[in-house]
């Protein structure tokens, strides 16, 4: 069984307030994106975990592990599987390959296995995990808010191409939102404007409406975000966004042909520059 993790944008993310458990809440515009890693599900006598990635961990720190452990555990399940990461997705980038990961393998361990279980049960499952895997079993455009726990899903009818680079350098997002909270951004994404302009394809309308609140403080950790944002819209990007934490940034082309040539600017700059679409489905 062949299982693709698909990626994420983050179209808005604003900051919403803090639960006592130190847990920042959100409500964010979210999208899935054609960039994904590959997991490969097949029989074995007990639990193998591989990567191609040799710099990857695959044990209790690797989410695919702990994963496939939860559902192993709350279905009571005999079998065993071997399973094996392909990585595309960069990591420390703010498109969720971790936590697509981890759903994507509780998603096919789910059919492998045969537990029968439906979303909103992996998603209860997931978000003990992290608190993106749960949006990471939904396809398409969706309104999360909470923690990452509550999902709406919202109307896409067409994909967009994207080209996204990052900046030699990860970003924690642990450390992001602890300087976010001594100077928070004031100003706001209108997430129902956005939903609403982008089920229209009034694309101007909704480039209006998006914010990253994060990405002011992301920025000011690592200034080659701001850089990052700067040449995707010098090469003719209609709208370029960080997403998520950062620190990669993606950069919206409503002519493919744009995208192409901003690709062929850009990938000898940054060490990621990968061409990719949203996803509607």
């Amino acid at each position: 069984m062949l299982v693709k993790a698909y990626a994420k944008i983050n179209w808005a993310l604003n900051v919403t307030g803090t639960r006592e458990d130190g847990y920042h809440l959100l409500d964010m515009l979210v999208q899935r994106i054609e960039l994904c890693d590959d997991i490969s599900i097949s029989p074995c006598d007990e639990m193998v975990f591989e990567s191609d990635d040799p710099g990857l961990a695959m044990d209790e720190r690797n989410l695919v592990v702990r994963a496939a452990y939860a559902l192993k555990n709350a279905c009571a399940v005999s079998q065993n599987a071997h399973i094996r990461l392909n990585k595309r997705i960069p990591s420390q980038a703010g498109l969720g390959g971790g936590s697509a990961d981890a759903a994507a393998t509780l998603m096919g361990l789910n059919e492998f296995w045969k537990t029968g279980l439906s979303i909103e049960q992996l998603a209860e499952i997931g978000v003990k995990l992290g608190a993106d895997v749960p949006l990471c079993l939904y396809p398409g455009l969706m309104r999360v808010s909470g923690i990452g726990e509550v999902i709406e899903e919202a109307k896409c009818e067409e994909s967009l191409p994207l080209l996204i680079i990052q900046p030699d350098a990860g970003l924690s997002t642990a450390e992001i939102f602890k300087r976010y909270d001594l100077c928070a951004d004031q100003k706001h994404a209108n997430i129902d404007e956005a939903v609403m302009a982008y089920s229209q394809r009034n694309y101007q309308r909704l480039f209006a409406s998006c914010h990253n609140q994060l990405q002011r403080t992301a920025a000011e950790m690592l200034p080659e975000i701001a850089s990052c944002v700067g040449a995707l819209y010098q090469k003719g990007a209609d709208f370029a966004q960080m997403t998520g934490s950062g620190s990669c940034v993606f950069g919206v082309f409503l002519e493919e042909e744009k995208a192409l040539l901003a690709k062929e600017a850009l990938k000898d700059i940054y060490p990621v520059c990968i061409l990719t679409k949203t996803r509607c489905r």
